[in-house]
């Protein structure tokens, strides 16, 4: 990031009482020259444990430590800092964040308000998709009936190139999710790669939404080095990534939509949400349901909202969620009503509530895109370099990200096909 001639500081959030003189020393090398450090020790909050009527839980309840709260805690320093700084990013420390994810995201947010505001100047408070295909074809929706919700959505589950409001725009967010890089090294099978079929030859839903390639033909293949392209040498992150070492595990295609988004927005696809902030997008299940007349669309199943631990936003968006989209606020001291005046009950959310950006996507009803270029899709891709979940998690849940940008391939030539009649 300094290479861009950015000022750039570090605030690191323990949880330890203290952090050893070598310890500092040690991250503080690490660092470029010119970077600024300051370390916030022991920074666990103290609580009360509750009841949901806010009584305490036992007669004889005393303070005790709030690991949970750990994660709240980045947001006093964004909030003490905030007139201090442009931009802040606030991850968890296994994540490897970079320049390019940044310059993505800010280039995302730009086209998205640049819609907005092309809403806010149209007559009828509407911004609708120009733009051809990129065959050169000129799309006419010629479906005569509509989709209707199936839950709380106020949109169905088949829009494709449809207007959106300036309500709505506000609404649309750059999303990330977590990637790690498949690591066979060291002699001993891979739970991935073992087995007729491997788990990653034989993956869920390939056969219900089948991937298209033509994607790499037209717009070029996944850039592995965008996330993941580390120095060698180091003993968790295989160094020289190939695009189809990419893992995803945090969500799958049945969870996931796709849309054509005004102007430079593009075609993108649209990570779940709560079904009341739903701006709407074409459902990869729409018309097949995969098999089972009973599903209906996953909404908030924590199997598959996609885990981004983090997140990113510019002052001025930061000001945006404390004072308009977040209800209590996204900065202390959340005390008022939407917290239960008191935010460390783990009913107003946890660990990842506060640092993997569920509360954006959750409680501040924000949507989440995932862009289908793959050279903005191949920076959207956050690299968990702790590279552990691989041999820890189900194998079942794991596909290919090359297999799962086919995927959503594969529904964007649906939606455009639906658009017939």
């Amino acid at each position: 990031m300094t290479a861009r001639g950015w000022h750039v500081d570090v605030y690191l959030i323990c949880g330890f009482e203290t952090l050893p003189d070598s310890r500092e020393s040690m991250i503080r090398d690490a660092l470029p020259p010119d970077v600024g450090l300051e370390i916030w020790t022991d920074a666990i909050p103290l609580y009360y444990v509750k009841k949901h009527n806010g009584e305490l839980k036992r007669v004889d309840q005393t303070v005790e430590l709030a690991p949970h709260g750990l994660s709240r805690q980045h947001r006093f320093v964004v909030r003490d800092k905030l007139a201090e700084y442009d931009f802040f990013a606030a991850f968890e420390d296994d994540m490897r964040i970079t320049a390019e994810h940044v310059v993505n995201f800010l280039e995302m947010s730009v086209e998205i308000d640049r819609a907005r505001r092309r809403a806010e100047a149209s007559p009828d408070g509407k911004v609708r998709v120009e733009e051809e295909e990129e065959d050169g074809s000129v799309v006419e929706d010629r479906r005569t009936t509509r989709g209707k919700s199936e839950d709380k959505a106020r949109v169905g589950n088949d829009l494709v190139r449809d207007p959106m409001t300036a309500a709505e725009l506000r609404r649309l967010w750059p999303g990330f999710v977590r990637t790690e890089v498949l690591d066979a090294r060291g002699g001993e099978p891979h739970q991935l790669l073992s087995g007729a079929p491997a788990p990653l030859d034989r993956y869920k839903w390939m056969d219900d939404v089948p991937p298209s390639f033509e994607y790499e033909k037209t717009h070029g293949p996944i850039d592995p080095n965008a996330c993941c392209g580390v120095p060698p040498g180091r003993a968790r992150t295989p160094p020289h990534p190939r695009k189809d070492d990419l893992l995803l595990w945090e969500t799958d295609v049945s969870a996931m939509g796709v849309r054509r988004y005004p102007g430079g927005v593009g075609w993108a696809a649209a990570m779940t949400v709560e079904d009341r902030a739903d701006v709407g997008s074409y459902w990869s299940g729409e018309g097949h349901g995969y098999g089972d007349p009973a599903m209906k669309r996953p909404r908030r199943v924590n199997s598959l909202i996609g885990q981004q631990a983090g997140w990113m936003a510019s002052r001025s968006q930061v000001l945006y969620f404390h004072e308009h989209a977040c209800p209590g606020g996204f900065l202390p001291p959340f005390d008022g009503n939407e917290w239960v005046n008191d935010s460390l009950q783990t009913r107003n959310g946890a660990v990842e509530f506060w640092s993997g950006g569920y509360q954006l996507f959750g409680k501040c009803y924000f949507n989440r895109i995932l862009s289908l270029d793959p050279k903005r899709f191949s920076r959207q891709l956050l690299y968990h370099a702790s590279n552990n979940k691989q041999r820890t998690v189900s194998r079942g849940k794991f596909v290919r990200y090359t297999h799962f940008l086919g995927q959503l391939y594969t529904v964007k030539e649906r939606a455009l096909r639906s658009l017939m009649g």
